[in-house]
């Protein structure tokens, strides 16, 4: 069926942002029988920085994708890790092994292509993905049970489809909160990723992630699948604030590889493996950030969209599907106690208000983790980068 003759559908749901909160998302809606539009500016991307995830993230994964580990599985984009080696508190390495938690494991993922298997479940599960559309607007209406009128626009034209309720999974740039006028709330951080891939015709057998402490920011290093031709791939990323000189360097190859070979761990690691450098530097936001509001009448925000975090705490994936899930479910008990009627789905709905009050729990939960982990930290006390966290934490 052509866009022109989806012109005017209807749907219960309508999900703006198709990474893992908005498929999980609609993977939750859609098993409940709903009829879910999930829509994704992109055709395409080309970079996601990968992620690890602890042994406690698996039953997630298991849940939404399947057992990575089952015979009839092939799923694209997991690879198991054996623990987490962490130069933080000293220079003298820390080393969490999984070895004896229940799965033994944990998993690195290759976002690209968890991303496309989790878009691909959503719609086995009878959602409705659209890639290449944006949201052009979104007007509230009182149409018998309708809540909204999208707008959408792509190289097809322009396209309308009303929905009873919206969900924004649109990442940090939160598109549906800031067409409402919900205003992102940043913690006063500039913390910014900077990536670097590597690749090395060897083999490399080491299945820890890496994490080493800097002057001015902090590394994270993780094995990867082969950046070009099939070759073993890691990926080693630069946490800084933006505004500060050594992330400015960061973002040049040479200064990057100045600042890698300043690093007491990882540098000596990418050596010993006879790894080079690919592709190009790329950066992306790191910082903490959170929506003013995470809901209000008939749509809330899940994921990124509604708070993001450093990734030092390691929890945007499990985040991300823990809450997706946690969403879908309350979207489709607000919608069944509300068949004929599109009032009733803001935040006095009961349903709604135990997902906005879980999030601001969330919230509050992460800033004092993120703000112990920082501050465990004692070296280098005078450079900017660890003073702003102290400050953060008192």
């Amino acid at each position: 069926m052509s866009q022109s003759e989806r012109t005017g559908a209807t749907w219960d749901v309508v999900i703006v942002g198709s990474g893992p909160a908005g498929s999980a998302t609609a993977i939750t809606l859609a098993k409940y029988g709903r009829r879910v539009l999930l829509v994704e500016r992109r055709e395409s991307s080309s970079f996601k920085l990968g992620e690890s995830l602890p042994p406690a993230s698996i039953g997630l994964i298991k849940h939404f994708l399947g057992d990575p580990e089952g015979p009839e599985q092939q799923l694209p984009g997991l690879f198991s890790t054996a623990g987490n080696v962490s130069l933080w508190a000293s220079e003298q390495a820390d080393i969490a092994d999984f070895f004896f938690t229940p799965s033994g494991h944990g998993l690195c993922i290759d976002r690209l292509a968890f991303d496309e298997a989790l878009r691909a479940n959503a719609v086995r599960a009878g959602a409705t993905l659209l890639k290449g559309i944006g949201l052009r607007s979104c007007a509230r209406i009182a149409d018998g049970s309708y809540n909204w009128q999208f707008t959408f626009i792509s190289d097809a034209g322009i396209r309308q489809d009303r929905a009873r309720y919206l969900v924004d999974c649109s990442g940090r740039q939160a598109v549906v909160a800031r067409m409402l006028g919900v205003p992102i709330t940043p913690d006063d951080d500039q913390l910014f990723a900077y990536a670097q891939w590597f690749s090395c015709t060897g083999d490399d057998d080491d299945r820890y992630t890496r994490i080493e402490a800097a002057p001015a920011g902090w590394w994270y290093s993780n094995r990867l699948p082969g950046a070009d031709g099939g070759e073993t791939g890691r990926l080693v990323v630069f946490h800084s604030d933006r505004d500060l000189p050594t992330a400015r360097l960061a973002a040049s190859r040479q200064g990057f590889d100045q600042l890698l070979n300043g690093s007491t761990h990882i540098a000596p690691l990418l050596k010993a493996g006879g790894y080079h450098p690919c592709r190009t530097i790329r950066g992306a936001p790191a910082n903490s950030q959170r929506l003013r509001d995470f809901g209000g009448d008939a749509w809330i925000a899940v994921g990124d969209a509604a708070q993001a975090y450093d990734p030092l705490s390691s929890q945007g994936i499990d985040k991300a599907l823990r809450t997706a899930s946690h969403a879908g479910h309350m979207i489709h008990y607000a919608l069944t106690d509300r068949p004929q009627s599109a009032a009733g789905l803001g935040m006095g709905n009961i349903y709604i208000h135990q997902y906005v009050e879980q999030q601001r729990q969330l919230w509050q939960t992460y800033l004092s983790r993120r703000d112990f982990y920082y501050g465990i930290q004692p070296r280098w006390s005078d450079q900017p980068f660890w003073q702003r966290r102290r400050q953060l934490a008192n």
